[in-house]
């Protein structure tokens, strides 16, 4: 049984995908969104390195406008189903990856490009690297 989900989600069409994947196919789990930002000074209270188990309603005002644009999402999607959103800040990979790892998850569900080859190459994959660096369960969603 899968009682807790990581959804890791940028502002695009394939992080919305993951999430609602997650939703649908983990209707009882508690659901958690993660959204990696990279450090800006601005980004955050000066008190507030990141943001761990907010509720929606709390992130108003917190991160730029990428963060603010997922947490919207987030809000379109989950609709009345509770979901908790967690704002780290620094490299992606790694971060989804130790985040995993340190929670107790039973999944993580992540949105991916499939690239190949040279564009691979050099753009890299967040989802390949989390894949590889977890050892949660993780399903890509293309």
């Amino acid at each position: 049984m899968t009682d807790a989900v990581l959804v890791a989600m940028d502002d695009s069409p394939l992080g919305r995908e993951a999430l609602s994947f997650a939703l649908e196919t983990f209707p009882d789990a508690e659901v958690t969104v993660v959204h990696v930002a990279y450090p800006d000074l601005d980004m955050l209270p000066e008190d507030t390195e990141e943001v761990f188990g907010a509720s929606l309603d709390e992130l108003d005002g917190v991160g730029d406008e990428t963060a603010a644009s997922v947490f919207e999402a987030v809000r379109e999607i989950a609709g009345d189903r509770d979901v908790t959103v967690t704002l780290l800040t620094g490299e992606a990979e790694r971060r989804i990856a130790e985040y995993a790892d340190e929670e107790t998850f039973d999944h993580v569900v992540l949105g991916t490009h499939g690239r190949s080859g040279l564009s691979r190459a050099l753009i890299g994959s967040v989802a390949e690297a989390v894949t590889r660096d977890t050892d949660v369960p993780t399903t890509l969603v293309k």
